[in-house]
């Protein structure tokens, strides 16, 4: 469910209470914060990660959605079982489709680099075969 959709059907309710007190109070997601806080210039995920702190200082969802953060989360997916006490935030379609450009411009790049490097080493045995 996207994580839009998770607010509007938590919003106003008790359910509501549960998720902001676990933000704010459960352990591990507190040892979670220290590392989401350093994340932050991580491209894509950054954004996200900067969100979801946030998130724990607001005391409502109402409140959370009139925030800068809100639009960086609206669309990644959540899953929050609240008797497990787990919470699983994914990419949605919008951010897969991010992640996938940019692999896919990293893996071009690579393959440039692997077929100059190549190049240049066929180059210089040329070059070493004609000096004989």
């Amino acid at each position: 469910m996207k994580f839009s959709e998770f607010c509007d059907s938590v919003e106003n309710t008790e359910q509501e209470q549960q998720f902001l007190q676990f933000m704010k109070e459960d352990e591990n997601f507190g040892e979670a914060k220290k590392h989401l806080v350093k994340a932050e210039k991580i491209p894509v995920v950054g954004k996200v990660c900067t969100a979801l702190v946030a998130l724990s200082d607001y005391d409502s969802i109402a409140e959370f959605r009139e925030s800068e953060y809100y639009p960086q989360i609206m669309d990644w997916d959540i899953t929050y079982d609240p008797e497990a006490k787990s919470l699983s935030l994914n990419p949605g379609e919008v951010q897969m489709k991010q992640i996938k450009k940019a692999a896919t411009v990293f893996g071009i790049v690579v393959a440039v680099l692997v077929a100059l490097v190549l190049v240049l080493k066929f180059c210089r045995c040329k070059k070493k075969a004609l000096k004989s």
